[in-house]
């Protein structure tokens, strides 16, 4: 009988355990935030770089608010601009996270390291988009979707019509509530509101420049093939270091290539 008991309460404990293990670390935010757990009824704005995120988790961001964070397994990127409401979704399995953001409302880039297994899955009112690795922006609103396309290639399906199209670079992708999709090219006007929304987001001007860099990009993207010489891109490493609630000193290390 004793033994029962020992049993079931270690299964318990560890039940408790993978419930409770962060998948995610915030490595930036400014302007107003705030976070709650999905069985608080409370929320809290002291947040700041190595706060951990779990399964479930809300971040909401204000008209000045900014929140990015990484997943703890590949160091996937997710930046969170302004009058933005995101849920953070993540399974860990075998070392690798399942990795799901729920968009209610906002705007948010994402910056997907290529995923070991399943796709990265990012669910809004009106669309579901299924991504292996890429970076893309999405403009979530009561009328629908808006994605903008920068790098590598995102499957999106509209959940009214359940029509199913790709994003690709330099692409605009509108998914609307009533179930129409349309994809266009990235013009200039694109590129000024996405400039804009960093900016009233409290975005520094060495992230915007990726934007700049990319509109002067253009006229060759659109009118060339690209045969000339291509500079080297060098991997880097940041590196960063916290203690978690309980005492614990925890390193994340995020790579990314500096071009």
């Amino acid at each position: 009988m004793s033994n029962n008991k020992l049993y079931l309460f270690v299964v318990f404990i560890f039940s408790s355990c993978l419930i409770s293990t962060e998948v995610a670390i915030v490595t930036k935010n400014n302007g107003s935030v705030k976070y709650k757990k999905e069985n608080s009824k409370r929320f809290t704005n002291k947040i700041n770089s190595g706060f951990e995120l779990f399964n479930n988790d809300l971040l909401v961001t204000g008209n000045d608010g900014f929140i990015m964070f990484a997943y703890l397994d590949d160091g996937s990127l997710i930046k969170v601009h302004k009058d933005s409401e995101v849920i953070v979704d993540g399974n860990l399995n075998n070392k690798i996270i399942n990795k799901q953001v729920l968009i209610n409302d906002g705007f948010i880039k994402f910056n997907i390291k290529k995923q070991k297994q399943n796709e990265f899955k990012i669910v809004t009112p009106t669309s579901v988009a299924s991504v292996k690795g890429t970076i893309f922006y999405i403009d979530t609103s009561s009328d629908g979707d808006v994605f903008y396309g920068f790098d590598g290639e995102v499957e999106v399906q509209n959940l009214a019509s359940n029509e199913i199209s790709s994003l690709t670079q330099n692409k605009k992708l509108t998914s609307l509530q009533d179930g129409t999709m349309e994809i266009e090219n990235i013009v200039e006007e694109d590129i000024e509101y996405i400039v804009q929304v960093q900016q009233e987001s409290g975005i520094e001007l060495d992230e915007i420049q990726e934007i700049n860099d990319f509109e002067e990009q253009q006229p060759d993207i659109n009118n060339q093939q690209g045969t000339g010489n291509v500079e080297t891109e060098e991997i880097q490493n940041v590196i960063i270091t916290f203690t978690d609630e309980n005492g614990q000193q925890k390193q994340i290390i995020i790579k990314f290539v500096e071009k």
